[in-house]
């Protein structure tokens, strides 16, 4: 009996956040209840309505070990930057407007952070996120920022009534406004790329449950489960090794353009997953991770032919892991954005273009990608036609 017990318990500390991460959301429970304290104690209703919202995520997190809110701990950290700096210009905005219109600005942005810990969530538990997932985070995000803000102004709108105090709506509507701006702001720096800076750097990596994690494998293995299921899409597609022939049992370099190629028709269309170690039928094949010397080699191995054959330009686009499966075997999830640029891959001395049609990744050329661009917006047809003219003065 007491073996299953030693093994539960080991189990279970598998579960946990990593201390520092921890120790890091304790950290900001505490600062978060001291806001919430000071807002009341000072009669701020209006930021109430932020501060108690960020301490609940706060205590989500810790409470449930991020089985729920599993989000980038660096988004946090950002999100209770912008609450404290809210209330520091909220505290000196009586000394000069410019303070209220930072105040104002600030709310948006720490809304915006909220909308996306909240979205990020939903994502982190869903069975699979939406191909276009940035477009839906923003979109989602704002949405839920405003609806915050909206709720804010209605708050404060029925304290001041209930006190029989003066409510300069004039004012309010200025910060309302200032909020609004600071939202699309964030979300216009996240689309240039502060997202992406923020989720990829070394600190959140560092702090990140599920990237060494036990629980977080099996996570990954049914979120992968629940997903091959559905069996193979324009968004989805399995591939059975990344350089060994079935077949002949040897290295065949036709196996690494097949896996390339459906990476690149992804990035051209609409985004999808990329299964490695899964047969045609959804049968778990296994990745050949014994082709490699280990699991590391095989990692970097699959980076470098999306460098070498995609470019290097592609890989903030590209996000892949390895997941163990039953019986020993591994699969590769690989994670394609749509790019808006297109995407070409190298083979020798050609560029060839592929989109998903169906389930299957096929290459246009002439008639067929005339069509093609003729049907794409003046926009996406000026990205692909500069794209095709960039082979073409490599030729010359």
């Amino acid at each position: 009996m007491e073996e299953p017990l030693v093994q539960k318990l080991k189990d279970r500390a598998a579960e946990r956040i990593p201390t520092r991460t921890l120790a890091l959301y304790l950290a900001f429970f505490v600062v978060s209840l001291i806001i919430v304290i000071s807002d009341f104690i000072a009669d701020r209703i209006d930021q109430l309505v932020i501060s108690v919202p960020i301490m609940v995520m706060l205590g989500i997190s810790i409470v449930t070990d991020r089985k729920v809110a599993h989000v980038p701990p660096m988004l946090i950290f950002m999100m209770m930057m912008a609450l404290i700096m809210v209330l520091i210009a909220s505290e000196l905005r009586e000394e000069h407007d410019l303070f209220n219109a930072l105040a104002s600005l600030l709310t948006g942005v720490c809304l915006m952070l909220m909308g996306q810990v909240v979205v990020y969530t939903m994502i982190r538990t869903s069975p699979q996120r939406p191909s276009n997932y940035k477009l839906f985070v923003y979109s989602a995000a704002f949405s839920f920022a405003m609806t915050v803000l909206l709720l804010m102004f209605m708050v404060e709108i029925g304290y001041f009534h209930h006190k029989d105090r003066f409510f300069d709506i004039w004012n309010m509507t200025e910060y309302v406004f200032g909020a609004m701006v600071g939202a699309l702001i964030t979300a216009l720096l996240c689309e240039l790329g502060l997202d992406r800076v923020i989720i990829d750097s070394s600190i959140n990596r560092s702090l990140e449950v599920y990237s060494d994690s036990t629980y977080s494998n099996e996570m990954a293995r049914d979120d992968a489960l629940n997903i091959i299921k559905s069996g193979e899409s324009e968004k989805l597609e399995f591939k059975s090794t990344i350089v060994t022939n079935i077949r002949t049992g040897e290295n065949d370099k036709r196996m690494e353009k097949a896996v390339l190629k459906s990476i690149v028709a992804f990035m051209n269309t609409s985004g999808g997953i990329l299964m490695v170690g899964v047969a045609d039928d959804g049968s778990i094949y296994g990745v050949d991770e014994n082709a490699f010397d280990s699991r590391d080699k095989m990692n970097l191995h699959l980076t470098h032919m999306i460098s070498s054959k995609i470019g290097d330009e592609f890989l903030p686009y590209i996000s892949f892991r390895v997941i163990d499966m039953e019986d020993g075997k591994a699969i590769i999830r690989v994670d394609c954005e749509r790019c808006k640029k297109p995407v070409f891959l190298k083979d020798g001395k050609e560029e060839e273009f592929y989109v998903r049609s169906g389930p299957s990744s096929v290459a246009l050329t002439g008639s067929n990608l005339v069509n093609y661009i003729t049907n794409k917006s003046t926009k996406d047809r000026q990205n692909i036609l500069s794209g095709l003219m960039v082979p073409l003065q490599n030729d010359d």
